[in-house]
């Protein structure tokens, strides 16, 4: 199940940081050009306050999604898995309830996550709606772009078959 957290949360989400490990380095935020891991339960605490947490539980926290938004930046998502295989389930979690959204995912190149957010379909489409954006060193920054509502394009495309 996956459910939004909140500030009730923040002991169930620092033990889980506390023991998952993340050997790629790539669960932080960034604040005044530093980056922050999230080794303080106040930070935790105050991320709750402001940010967009998410957790899929089992009989306790097995992975979490953060979007993080600064002011006037562009949102991130932060994905901390203990499996692999529950990369997949947050990524369709966010094309299901975030894609009318833009917002842009930076991991290292050798983590998992990359590869599977970068999957595509048999027709040559983006899985998950991930793009290249750039990288640098070892990161790769993907971009995650709006779509227009299946609705929209559904009916655009028998209006256009129509008039022709």
């Amino acid at each position: 199940m996956i459910r939004r957290l909140n500030y009730k949360d923040a002991i169930n989400i620092y033990e889980f940081i506390l023991r998952c490990q993340d050997k790629f380095e790539d669960f932080y935020i960034t604040q005044n050009k530093a980056r922050k891991f999230f080794t303080d339960l106040n930070l935790i605490k105050k991320i709750l306050k402001y940010q967009e947490v998410y957790a899929v539980e089992e009989k306790e926290i097995t992975a979490l999604l953060l979007i993080y938004r600064e002011k006037g930046f562009r949102p991130y998502i932060k994905i901390l898995c203990e499996r692999k295989d529950l990369i997949y389930d947050l990524l369709k979690f966010l094309v299901w309830n975030f894609s009318q959204y833009e917002f842009y995912a930076k991991f290292k190149k050798e983590n998992p996550i990359t590869k599977i957010a970068q999957l595509t379909t048999k027709t040559g489409f983006s899985k998950y709606g991930f793009k290249f954006c750039g990288s640098r060193g070892q990161e790769i920054l993907l971009i995650h772009q709006k779509q227009e509502k299946r609705d929209d394009q559904y009916t655009r495309k028998i209006t256009q078959s129509d008039t022709r």
